[in-house]
């Protein structure tokens, strides 16, 4: 179980430094049009549009980090004191951010963000789940 804790260790810290370095990404040109071609793919954008979806875009990033500090936060607190509410918590964080996101980019034609959305969704629920076993563990014990 010391894998599946560390693995969301790792992509909460993954998350903050993404989201951290998001904006500044953003402001590359050749990184902003590859992001810009994912999420408009069939789309030709003037310059004012595409200047403001990379604004939006890039906005996300601190919102992402945010999601990374909170997750890193939660899972070292879930993984020294397991108990069924945390555990709740991270698996309702994910599935309502992956349906909700993943919902609106496929009915958006954001083919891309879906895939991605998948990925990660399964990056973060595979050992969310197998850290269920630490609060069944912890209930045994205490009953």
């Amino acid at each position: 179980m010391l894998y599946a804790y560390r693995w969301l260790q790792l992509m909460a810290i993954g998350h903050i430094i993404l989201g951290v370095l998001f904006p500044l990404l953003g402001q590359i040109d050749s990184v902003s049009h590859i992001i810009l071609d994912a999420m408009a793919p069939n789309l030709i954008l003037n310059s004012s549009i595409a200047e403001h979806m990379t604004y939006l875009i890039t906005l996300f990033g601190p919102t992402v980090a945010s999601w990374g500090v909170l997750l890193l936060v939660l899972t070292n607190n879930y993984y020294q004191q397991p108990n069924k509410a945390q555990w709740l918590g991270l698996m309702l964080a994910v599935l309502i951010w992956f349906i909700g996101d993943s919902s609106y980019s496929m009915l958006n034609g954001v083919h891309a963000a879906a895939a991605l959305n998948s990925a990660v969704a399964i990056m973060l629920l595979i050992p969310i789940w197998q850290l269920r076993k630490l609060y069944l563990t912890a209930n045994k014990s205490h009953a």
